[in-house]
């Protein structure tokens, strides 16, 4: 959830419970108020009441107003008392039962004696309890809708230089070599943020410069050495006066050269990827690609008696820089090859977006945590992964594909798939 719809639920929800707390809190003060004004009015009559009966003993033995507001009646004895209660009654003129407030009380006149029953109508106060909640309600839903409008856009308006300040920073790419710049904002804490990014990232790109010179400044100067050493041993290989001891110690040091060298170019391989100096990508055929690559390495298959199999039932395009796609199936098909038995079998088959390379080998499902690592070791073989897979691994991070293991019926897969 982006930070301003964060804040602006939080402040929805806030401003919800104090509207809420101070409707219910002003609509029970406004019923209290209304309670108040019809005690004194009944009280008002009350008192008007007494005095006229005061005056003169009423005539009648009961009483009633035209308006059926008031009812008098005698009493054969004194008993003083005064009760308010609500009630229901009938009104005329609104056609249906209203709810009424009642004082009930008694009063005397020398030796008269009367109960007194006082109706007052409470549907004028019920209108405007009414009228006050619709009020308040209709505030609430205004000034919600003002203050969140308000909200969202003083909102956009402070943090805009610092969208601006990502903006920049999802453009930039250290391995192009050009600057970041970021505007000057007004705003203390947004212009030293980017005086930070600023520094810190002329830091990462000096850094990325002295580690990519070093690392190609160190492989070249060790191909000279290395391609000397090859030489000088192949030279040696060739005279013969050495005896077979010495000749297996002088050909395993030329094999052991000839490892470092292929090792030498796979770690500036790896190196290059993951700076991405690799550039001008393009889609691929991958079907074409790897029946190409199959046809170059027919002459190894044929030499281990390797049955290869392809299977097309879709077409499968990628798009990457195309010395990489290349190396991407070789390290593949050559991982296929290498860790298979002979008389075994390699299938490739091509679906959906999906390539998926299998070969038999190891009876036995891969450790599949540690498949892609570097030099990583097989628990149940010991035998190191090498380069290969972990180059693979990081053509394809670096190009979004997802490039995954699994075992099933005696058979190795490694899948490719486009990251949805």
């Amino acid at each position: 959830m982006r930070l301003q719809a964060k804040i602006n639920v939080r402040f929805l929800v806030l401003m919800f419970l104090i509207f809420s707390v101070a409707g219910v809190v002003f609509y029970y003060m406004i019923g209290e108020v209304a309670n108040r004004n019809v005690r004194e009015m009944l009280e008002s009559r009350r008192a008007y009441i007494i005095l006229n009966l005061q005056k003169g003993s009423l005539l009648t033995d009961s009483f009633s107003s035209p308006d059926n507001s008031i009812f008098i009646r005698h009493m054969d004895q004194s008993r003083q008392y005064r009760i308010y209660s609500d009630t229901l009654a009938y009104d005329q003129a609104e056609k249906e039962l209203i709810p009424f407030r009642k004082l009930t009380f008694t009063a005397s006149s020398g030796n008269h004696h009367y109960k007194v029953v006082l109706l007052q109508s409470l549907l004028e106060m019920e209108d405007f309890r009414m009228l006050i909640f619709t009020f308040l309600g209709g505030l609430f839903l205004f000034v919600m809708t003002s203050l969140f409008l308000v909200n969202s856009w003083l909102f956009s308006k402070a943090w805009n230089p610092f969208l601006k300040s990502l903006s920049v920073l999802n453009s930039w790419n250290f391995s192009e070599g050009k600057s970041a710049h970021f505007d000057t904002t007004g705003i203390d804490e947004f212009d030293q943020l980017n005086d930070l990014l600023q520094n810190m990232m002329q830091k990462i790109r000096t850094d990325f410069v002295i580690l990519k010179e070093f690392t190609e400044n160190a492989s070249h100067e060790l191909q000279t050495p290395l391609a000397i050493i090859k030489s000088k041993l192949e030279l040696i290989l060739q005279d013969r006066s050495l005896s077979d001891e010495q000749h297996r110690q002088i050909q395993a040091a030329f094999e052991s050269t000839i490892r470092l060298s292929k090792l030498n170019e796979a770690l500036l391989l790896l190196s290059k990827i993951e700076n991405q100096q690799f550039v001008g990508q393009k889609e691929i055929d991958f079907c074409q690609l790897v029946q190409s690559r199959i046809e170059y390495l027919s002459d190894l298959f044929d030499l281990k008696k390797i049955d290869v199999t392809v299977q097309i039932d879709s077409l499968v395009l990628f798009t990457m820089n195309p010395l990489l796609a290349e190396i991407l199936i070789n390290n593949l098909l050559s991982n296929a090859l290498r860790h298979n038995h002979e008389n075994g079998r390699i299938f490739v088959h091509a679906g959906y977006q999906e390539i998926t390379i299998s070969n038999t080998g190891k009876n036995q499902e891969l450790d599949a945590s540690g498949l892609f690592r570097r030099f990583a070791k097989q628990v149940s073989t010991g035998e190191s992964n090498g380069l290969g897979l972990s180059i693979a691994f990081e053509i394809c991070k670096a190009n979004h594909i997802l490039l995954s293991y699994h075992y099933t019926d005696g058979m190795h897969h490694f899948v490719l798939k486009q990251e949805s």
